[in-house]
């Protein structure tokens, strides 16, 4: 007993003279201490340690608290020479810690419980590959030994746990020019310095939060050679389940030769969830997307032995108009065995699907790992139905070259779209750069990143009220240059031929359009040229026109050339006629037209008009003028004539306005004159074969129908509503 209170008598003193030191030391900076740290942490990292302020208390237990923490980064090559400091990779206002005193006599700084407060990291990949994440201590003198040379003490730093509130994490991969921020509500390690430390991280951006528990084998003080993870990723967007993720596996030797035996799978209810952490992801509506692989390798050539990817609906009307996937299913159970591609999808109202092989595992995971220097076979169907049209070549991130051959049976894309039967293609198509039309497809950056040769021929197309046969032509894509040439057909009665040309080389597209004729829909012509639908019928189109732009607009405003239209047993709405003629035209639903024909030569944003003319049962217009492409501006000279049996009334309009607001006006004659003519006899001669010859410029075309008298009543209607009678 008297030696038992003899210990406690000078453990008590102890404590006093401990507690009153502490008072002293707790007002002072602890440099001894500060010194020390920062030579262990540049020792086992390579990295400069900067603390502010630094104190320690004894009492009520030993704890430090740090001021102003400061861990530099990976130094870039120029600031390196000029001697600028690299940049911090963490700044850190508060750190806490409790520390253990019976290893500082060891040379070793024990930090069992570490909380860092509203750390800001800063994470960088310089386009060298060095990273601020990787470590390198720099290589200690042998001084044969064992022991430190030129007298310096060498002192290990270790740490238990680590509690970090309220983080701020940016990173900048110079690599793959990815940048990005999140937070994180707080990141707990335990038993960082044993065999199996845990993790548990909670972290938002917008309405999304993420949890990632796990543990790994041994970290410190040296990673151990068998590197067990474990790890499982829960998201939620605005409190509710999004997606899972694991991890699981051993690397062994993660500091040398690295060997991977892992298993990675996961799943996500919605594509476009990821967007609430990656903002600029621009990904596609797509649902339930699942992954499972597993990944074996070494070094820096990690291989998938298995790969399992299920999709449910992906829109990619980004890529292709009108097309989504309905499902998608990519396998393959060994390193080489080709991975077996399943989709099916739509183009517009039409069922395609996607069968065939890529790559073996092994060749897939070098692409996906250095996508611009690696190349894959490919050997893919576009299937519809017994009909195939086969893609076979090579794939890579950067060159592609593939052979199109086959037939299939319908291309309907639906919507305004036409519809092919039969379609066959022979051709050719490489690109240098996949990745980079992958992340840009206008037409503009298609054209100039595709070298294409192509024979395309269909039996039969119809579009809208109109169709084809026998439509073939060559396409030719170099040089930033889609020629289309020949384009031939026959339809409507006619043999027809085009060639158009889309110039992308420029900093401007550029187009041109020769016709020899081509019959299009006219509700679809009057779309492009943003006029109103004035008629209906078959639009025969002659001439040769060019234009350049990236709009509508300003292609209507740089088109020039000269083109011909005709129109043979059409119809026109009273609206129509009416923005011509004037408001009181008191025609209701549609009038039959035998005949309609315009010529005119375009250039400056206007088409000068030198003929325009329409036949129908009881009235005949001629007249030119000219119209404002863009701003639809009219200064029309016309001269309709309504037919009276065997004689007929004619006087002169103007119209001016606009195609929405057009203004008619009688127009006088060369004495100053307004009148009206009647008389005559309208049944002798038929217009139409002459205005249609010009405006075909003299070329064949199907004549129309032959004339029929009109009717009396609905003539003088027609006369009261050109004002001619009251």
């Amino acid at each position: 007993m008297r030696l038992k209170w003899k210990i406690g008598l000078v453990a008590g003193a102890a404590v006093l003279l401990v507690g009153g030191g502490s008072v002293v030391s707790a007002m002072q900076d602890a440099n001894w201490l500060r010194v020390r740290l920062v030579a262990a942490v540049e020792e086992q990292t390579g990295r400069h340690l900067t603390v502010d302020q630094l104190h320690v208390w004894l009492l009520p237990f030993p704890w430090v608290e740090a001021r102003g923490v400061h861990l530099s980064g990976v130094e870039e090559a120029d600031a390196a020479e000029s001697g600028q400091p690299a940049p911090n990779m963490v700044d850190a206002g508060e750190v806490r810690a409790r520390l253990g005193l019976l290893p500082l006599f060891q040379h070793r700084i024990v930090f069992n419980d570490v909380s860092i407060i509203q750390p800001r990291v800063s994470l960088r990949r310089l386009p060298d590959g060095r990273a601020d994440w990787i470590f390198t201590p720099p290589v200690r003198p042998d001084t044969g030994g064992g022991s430190p040379s030129s007298g310096k003490m060498h002192w290990d730093v270790s740490v238990s746990t680590v509690r970090i509130s309220k983080a701020d994490v940016r990173w900048d991969d110079q690599i793959r020019h990815k940048t990005g921020q999140i937070g994180f509500g707080h990141i707990q390690v335990k038993g960082l310095d044993g065999a199996t430390p845990s993790f548990d991280v909670q972290g938002e951006k917008g309405k999304g939060q993420f949890v990632l528990t796990g543990q790994t084998g041994r970290l410190l003080p040296v990673r151990a050679k068998d590197f067990p993870v474990q790890f499982k990723l829960a998201l939620t967007i605005a409190g509710h389940p999004a997606g899972l993720a694991h991890l699981d596996g051993t690397v062994t030797d993660p500091d040398g030769a690295r060997a991977y035996a892992l298993q990675v799978g996961g799943s996500l209810g919605q594509l476009r969830d990821l967007e609430q952490f990656f903002p600029r992801a621009d990904l596609p509506d797509g649902q339930n997307i699942s992954v499972d692989a597993q990944i074996a390798g070494a070094g820096q050539q990690p291989v998938a032995q298995g790969l399992h990817v299920h999709t449910g609906q992906v829109e990619l009307g980004r890529f292709v108009p009108g097309s989504k996937l309905s499902r998608a299913m990519l396998d393959a159970t060994k390193p080489d065995e080709p991975l077996a591609v399943q989709i099916d999808g739509q183009l517009g109202a039409q069922a395609l699907g996607l069968r065939g092989t890529l790559g073996t595992l092994a060749q897939m995971t070098a692409l996906a790992l250095a996508p611009e220097k690696t190349e894959t076979p490919v050997d893919l169907s576009l299937v519809d139905g017994a009909s195939n049209l086969k893609l076979a070549g090579t794939l890579g991130g950067g060159h592609s070259s593939v052979d199109v051959h086959g037939v299939l049976d319908q291309l309907a894309p639906g919507g305004t779209f036409p519809t092919a039967e039969s379609v066959k293609v022979d051709g050719h198509v490489e690109t240098a750069s996949t990745l980079a039309l992958v992340k840009k497809h206008a037409p503009q950056d298609v054209v100039r990143g595709l070298t294409l040769n192509a024979n395309v021929e269909t039996p039969h197309v119809a579009w809208r009220d109109l169709t084809w046969t026998q439509l073939t032509s060559h396409v030719v894509v170099q040089g930033g240059r889609l020629v289309a040439d020949p384009v031939q057909a026959e339809g409507s009665g006619t043999a027809q031929s085009a060639r158009f040309v889309y110039d992308a080389s420029g900093n401007v597209p550029a187009y041109e359009i020769a016709m020899h004729p081509v019959v299009l829909p006219v509700a679809a012509v009057q779309g492009w040229m943003g006029a109103p639908s004035l008629m209906q019928g078959p639009l025969m189109l002659v001439g040769t026109v060019s234009m350049q732009g990236d709009d509508d607009e300003t292609r209507r405003r740089t088109l020039a050339g000269h083109i011909g239209a005709s129109v043979v047993d059409g119809s026109i709405g009273g609206a129509a006629l009416r923005n011509l003629l004037g408001p009181d035209i008191p025609l209701k639903g549609k009038m039959p037209v035998r005949c309609f024909g315009t010529h005119m030569q375009i250039s400056d944003g206007a088409a000068q008009i030198d003929l325009l003319a329409m036949e129908t049962p009881f009235l005949s217009l001629h007249g030119h003028g000219t119209v404002g492409l863009g701003t639809h501006a009219l200064d029309l000279h016309l001269s309709p004539r309504v037919l009276l049996g065997g004689a007929s009334a004619a006087s002169d309009l103007r119209v001016t306005g606009t195609f929405a607001a057009p203004v008619p006006k009688m127009e006088p004659s060369y004495g100053g004159r307004y009148g009206l003519n009647i008389g005559g006899d309208d049944g002798g001669n038929d217009n139409c074969p002459t205005l249609l010859s010009a405006a075909r410029e003299g070329g064949a075309g199907p004549a129309p129908s032959a004339p029929k008298a009109g009717k009396d009543g609905k003539v003088m209607n027609m006369l009261r509503g050109l004002g001619l009678f009251k």
